[in-house]
């Protein structure tokens, strides 16, 4: 389906907790002088403006990022503090960088990056985006790669793409879900990618909604079991941020999103405590 719209929700609580989660994974990878490859399953537009009419209209990046900025912290877990840094200088100019630009300030030169999104006015964006300069601490600042983009599936693009050259690496995974198709697609591409490129680490958000659990449970379980099996087993964990009881959400609701998750394969080292940390922090927090 192409009628997810990420500029309704960019900013929002799942994305704070997504890219807080990118960007320890970048952080971990950048710690070696090895190149390594990003494939973004879902890339979106890439920068949002903060004061887009859609976004003022569901007024979640007001509660979200935007809440989260406006605080005085005098300390924060690490991976939130690293993931507003990163965001601050966008947020100075009234922008959100989303994952591809994130992705695209850890790049390094030999480092690959491939972006995939198939909506026509967002991969439009993603293109004008990814050429702009990248908004660093002090000013504006050239990127070091030139990321690829496909406009093409995303569930059949990276089964294509594995494995990379460049072996080292992360698969980002966050659909919209609003097709129940996804969570099937999500299970197979992965499951495809990760028999090709058992090395990569992989990263899957999913939405918690009450009328998805059992597909959200079915789809986590057989990811969990599949990376447990196979001459090349990996560890896997998942840590979620709820910002409402569930039970309170009535009809009227929308589409009873109360919080999400990230379920990562061959996780680096100390991410899973270190997201459990943000997470209980983020909670206490934003939860209403």
């Amino acid at each position: 389906m192409l009628s997810y719209q990420h500029e309704y929700h960019a900013g929002n609580h799942a994305d704070i907790l997504k890219h807080s989660c990118l960007c320890m994974i970048l952080e971990s990878l950048c710690k070696k002088e090895k190149p390594f490859t990003v494939i973004d399953t879902h890339s979106g537009a890439g920068i949002f403006d903060l004061n887009d009419e859609r976004l003022l209209k569901t007024g979640e990046a007001k509660r979200g990022i935007e809440y989260l900025n406006s605080l005085t912290l005098t300390s924060c877990p690490e991976a939130v503090g690293i993931y507003l840094k990163k965001e601050l200088p966008y947020l100075a100019q009234g922008l959100y960088a989303g994952s591809p630009e994130l992705e695209r300030l850890y790049a390094r030169k030999g480092d690959k990056l491939h972006l995939i999104e198939k909506h026509p006015q967002a991969i439009e964006n993603l293109k004008n985006n990814m050429d702009m300069p990248l908004h660093v601490e002090g000013g504006l600042s050239k990127a070091s790669i030139t990321p690829n983009i496909h406009d093409q599936d995303s569930y059949k693009t990276v089964t294509a793409l594995t494995p990379p050259l460049i072996k080292r690496g992360l698969i980002i995974c966050d659909p919209s879900y609003e097709d129940g198709e996804d969570y099937k697609k999500v299970i197979e591409a992965l499951k495809t990618a990760r028999r090709k490129w058992n090395t990569a680490i992989i990263a899957l958000w999913y939405p918690l909604i009450t009328r998805r659990k059992n597909e959200t449970i079915q789809m986590l379980t057989e990811l969990e079991d599949f990376g447990k099996l196979g001459t090349n087993p990996c560890e896997s964990f998942k840590v979620e941020l709820t910002v409402c009881n569930p039970e309170d959400m009535n009809e009227e609701a929308g589409p009873h999103l109360y919080g999400s998750g990230m379920f990562i394969m061959n996780p680096p080292y100390m991410l899973k405590e270190k997201m459990e940390e943000a997470a209980r922090w983020l909670e206490e927090l934003l939860r209403n």
